[in-house]
């Protein structure tokens, strides 16, 4: 695993998606607002798993950048 906190890999693994690179990423900014669609979403989950080592629901559906590092988290925790 990486260093740095869960907040900071998210931010990066965002960043690696199209169009993101200089976008400002705040616990508030919506992903939709930055240009990430549902398949773009999709593969930055695929993204934080293998970061990770964690399965994300199939269901979950983050909106903001914010809820993804609550998700991943809260998943973490529970490992």
């Amino acid at each position: 695993m990486a260093e740095g906190s869960t907040s900071d890999r998210i931010v990066a693994i965002l960043r690696e998606q199209d169009g993101l690179e200089g976008v400002e990423l705040t616990p508030e900014t919506r992903l939709a607002d930055v240009g990430l669609d549902s398949l773009a979403t999709v593969e930055a989950v695929m993204a934080c798993e293998d970061e990770f080592d964690i399965e994300i629901d199939a269901e979950s559906n983050p909106q903001t950048v914010g809820e993804f590092v609550t998700l991943v988290d809260g998943l973490l925790a529970e490992k």
